[in-house]
């Protein structure tokens, strides 16, 4: 099977919801997975968000510029929490086949702090339900990249079990600086998740990257792996992303998270806030926000 067709397979089994936005490479492996269209990657990312809330897992398929539109809210979730495992399929295109840039996606996961997955074709099937356990563990969402070589080439058929899961929120008692502390803390479990992952195959040599050949096999490329000295070169499909990234250490000693209780305030609206005359109004009124629509229907009435 191709690459783009095992992904599909495994996602049957991994996600309980699939969105996407079609664009090369991942126009085939959206078809292929019954993904839901929608019209920009920053919403469809949104939805994802509300049905993670709701516990259930998502993946969203999106072409290598399409993350870029995804940004505030790929940062902000890793702040906020999530509970169903949220995974961004991106497709980059390095050759500059089809698109307009050669984005390396595997870049948002240090800005983000997520947990990147670049698997290979022997790793292929694995790597999703990987990326699913790594999303509920470090309660943030995790970025699976995926390349050309991958997706159009042959790959390694498995049938994963998929692991059930969940992440948690953040705590609304704590302060946002509290949420970014506690976030933080988990970045070194994120190290130590990436040292004993399986689908790391380190025995030195040349090390290849996702699809790119070598004697030593990379997957998790952020966190890397530990011990890369051991390698002597590392072959990587785009920009040298692990090798700029081979050093990197974790944290030490992240502080207790802070509460609005040990800081001294609590919540309430800024200073001269436009929203406020709206609640008073709801609230004089008795009145609340009722959830909104199904997505599902909004988006089959928007087609």
């Amino acid at each position: 099977m191709k690459g783009f067709e095992v992904l599909a397979r495994t996602l049957c089994t991994s996600a309980d919801y699939c969105y996407a936005v079609p664009g090369y490479p991942v126009t085939e492996l959206a078809g292929k997975a019954g993904a839901e269209m929608v019209g920009a990657e920053k919403v469809a990312l949104e939805y994802a968000l509300g049905d993670s809330i709701s516990g259930k897992r998502v993946a969203v398929i999106m072409k290598n510029v399409g993350l870029n539109a995804c940004a505030d809210p790929l940062v902000q979730a890793t702040t906020q929490g999530l509970i169903g495992g949220v995974v961004i399929i991106a497709g980059d295109d390095p050759g500059v086949e089809a698109s307009t840039s050669a984005l390396d996606s595997r870049y948002y996961g240090e800005l983000a702090q997520v947990p990147v997955i670049e698997p290979g074709p022997d790793t292929c099937a694995r790597s999703v339900e990987a990326a699913f356990s790594a999303s509920e563990e470090f309660s943030r969402m995790a970025i699976l990249r995926i390349t050309p070589k991958l997706i159009y080439n042959e790959a390694v058929t498995e049938t994963v079990p998929r692991k059930p899961g969940a992440g948690r929120l953040a705590d609304p008692g704590f302060t946002m600086k509290g949420k970014v502390d506690l976030a933080d803390s988990r970045i070194t479990g994120m190290f130590n998740w990436s040292r004993d992952s399986g689908l790391n195959c380190l025995r030195g040599g040349v090390a290849g990257v996702g699809a790119a050949e070598g004697d030593s096999r990379i997957v998790t490329v952020y966190p890397p792996p530990a011990d890369l000295a051991s390698c002597e070169r590392i072959h990587e499909i785009g920009r040298p992303f692990v090798f700029e990234h081979r050093r990197i250490m974790p944290p030490v000693g992240p502080p207790v998270p802070e509460t609005s209780e040990s800081r001294g305030f609590y919540r309430t609206f800024c200073r001269n806030c436009p929203f406020i005359p709206l609640f008073d109004i709801l609230k004089r009124k008795g009145m609340q926000v009722k959830e909104k629509q199904n997505h599902h229907h909004i988006s089959e009435k928007l087609l």
